[in-house]
């Protein structure tokens, strides 16, 4: 009769030490998708951050001097531009400045995050805020309209290319510039 019990005894010690092992890969793999998850998040917000980082340039280039929104008025007026439409295009260096696009500057120092802008002018949508007789005159800046378009992309390849599996995103912005018509205001 100990025989028999000394069998079950195994056959018990074995269903549990089975079940324990069970767990802990289920544990494991859990943590493992956990982790996978968080760091596309984390990529997710790399880009978005970026793309957000793009258009604050563009507006921000609007304080220091108007040559971005003289030239995307001039090169990227929506109501001219043939479809598909491409606006005024410009990247962000890592000091923040917009540069041209070619070579492709980064953002940071280990040459992963890219981010730059498309801008496109609209016009003044009230005609109130138009300088006499239009708004945009040489006289000054009146009211106007900027779609802009910053694109954040995660180049982990470093090829210039959207790869399968490197996060990129796009943040839309309208931004509206109304200044006084006379340049010495």
């Amino acid at each position: 009769m100990k025989n028999n019990q000394e069998g079950f005894s195994l056959i018990v010690a074995l269903i549990i030490l089975s079940i324990l092992a069970t767990l802990g890969v289920t544990m494991m793999s859990s943590g493992i998708t956990s982790q996978k998850n968080a760091s596309a998040k984390e990529q997710d917000a790399v880009v978005f951050h970026a793309a957000e980082s793009a258009n604050g340039s563009y507006k921000s280039s609007y304080q220091y001097g108007t040559e971005h929104l003289f030239n995307t008025a001039e090169d990227a007026y929506w109501d001219e531009l043939t479809v598909p439409r491409t606006g005024y295009t410009r990247c962000v260096d890592d000091k923040g400045a917009l540069v041209p696009c070619a070579p492709n500057p980064r953002i940071e120092s280990d040459g992963l995050v890219k981010a730059k802008v498309e801008a496109f002018y609209h016009s003044c949508e009230t005609s109130a805020l138009k300088c006499l007789g239009n708004s945009w005159d040489n006289n000054g800046l009146g009211c106007h309209t900027f779609q802009l378009v910053g694109e954040g992309h995660l180049d982990i390849s470093q090829n210039d290319v959207a790869d399968t599996g490197e996060a990129r995103t796009h943040v839309e912005e309208w931004v509206s510039v109304v200044r006084s018509c006379n340049k010495s205001l």
